[in-house]
């Protein structure tokens, strides 16, 4: 009887001691499960192979009662986690959040990874999260929108271009430059910010070349807080514009009179572009003189034309350079030459004073006929 019931009391306490712990096991499961990932924030959000990013993931607590944490940790097999794990003991409460950074380097190749965040908890088991990292290589696209066909030494000229973004994230810090020997670019270079996915910006700038050479048009950007750059080059090659402003000369007409030759005819701008400041002159195998030792025409819009004309002197020569000045709409300067025979003097129409020998002539002949005529008849009578 004894021996009964002290088996019944071992067995009593033996139910007391056990229930408390299940209980508090079954609490502290339950508590854990209210623990919840709320949001998780990736930077830079898709990563070129090698960037470093920060992994920020945010808890939440859903329950009534606090949950102490052991450990959170991210760990991945292709993904390279670079700062420690969280080994210290805390306590998320009730309705309460709590954040966890991870620095991370993807040197892998382009792909989806999907590195694990791992929450240990003190009272019962953990919680597992997979976290997607995109890697992708495609840089910013800079494309030449306008450019000449053909460059000049010290003229100036336009070029446009725009910088895409074809990424699925934002890059910032943007900015453009260029490169090239003798180029003189201005603006030196354009800062353009942030640039969101699938935006495009348009920029202008002029370079004005010294020599033949290769223009570089350099675009640097951050994506995260990894610096990277996309390039394009540009030939700079010399020769004659096909749209640049062409003056002509045509009905030139050569007299010589009063000591001086007079040259006029028309100039016509058979360019596609504007010619301004238009001035004429005569050049090798010429001195200018009064009253037109240049001729200013102004400005002539394509397939316009302008009446000159110009003086001069000239000794021993079968030709003259008359000289075409002008600029562009950039005020670029261009001369063109066009060489104009000129006439012998003695065979140039000259104003001299008294009868022509020509003249003196033909009254000489009219005179002696009608001298002839007359005498004829007196004879006859």
């Amino acid at each position: 009887m004894e021996k009964s019931n002290i088996a019944v009391i071992s067995a009593l306490i033996t139910c007391c001691l056990l229930f408390p712990v299940v209980a508090a096991q079954e609490t502290g499961d339950g508590a854990a499960a209210q623990i919840t990932v709320s949001g998780v924030d990736i930077n830079p959000g898709i990563f070129f192979e090698g960037d470093t990013g920060i992994i920020t993931i945010e808890v939440v607590n859903n329950g009534p009662e606090s949950v102490a944490i052991r450990r959170a940790t991210m760990y991945d097999s292709d993904i390279s986690v670079i700062s420690s794990s969280y080994d210290t003991t805390t306590t998320v409460g009730a309705g309460n959040r709590m954040q966890f950074t991870f620095t991370v380097k993807a040197d892998v190749p382009p792909g989806i990874y999907y590195p694990s965040f791992s929450l240990d908890f003190r009272d019962a088991g953990y919680l597992r999260y997979p976290v997607q990292i995109r890697v992708e290589n495609d840089p910013l696209a800079i494309s030449v929108l306008d450019k000449p066909d053909t460059f000049s030494a010290g003229r100036k000229d336009r070029i446009d271009i725009t910088v895409g973004n074809p990424r699925d994230n934002p890059v910032g810090s943007v900015i453009v430059y260029f490169r090239g020997k003798s180029v003189e670019p201005a603006p030196s270079s354009y800062f353009i910010g942030t640039l969101n996915p699938d935006q495009a910006q348009k920029i202008s700038f002029n370079i004005t070349p010294g020599e033949p050479t290769n223009l570089d048009i350099v675009v640097d950007y951050k994506n995260g807080v990894n610096p990277h750059s996309a390039v394009t080059t540009l030939p700079v090659a010399f020769g004659e514009s096909k749209k640049q402003a062409e003056p002509i000369l045509s009905n030139i007409i050569v007299e010589y009179k009063d000591g001086k030759y007079t040259l006029t005819g028309d100039v016509t701008n058979a360019g596609l572009e504007v010619a301004n400041s238009v001035v004429l002159s005569a050049g090798d195998g010429a001195e200018p003189v009064n009253p037109y030792r240049e001729y200013v025409v102004g400005s002539l819009q394509p397939d316009d034309f302008a009446s000159f004309e110009i003086t001069f002197l000239s000794e021993n020569t079968a030709q003259v350079q008359v000289i075409v000045n002008y600029r562009d709409e950039d005020g670029n300067p261009s001369v063109r030459t066009t060489p104009v025979v000129i006439p012998p003097k003695t065979s140039a129409k000259e104003n001299s004073p008294g009868v022509s020998t020509s003249i003196i002539a033909v009254i000489l002949i009219s005179a002696a006929v009608i001298g002839g005529a007359i005498w004829y008849s007196w004879k006859k009578r």
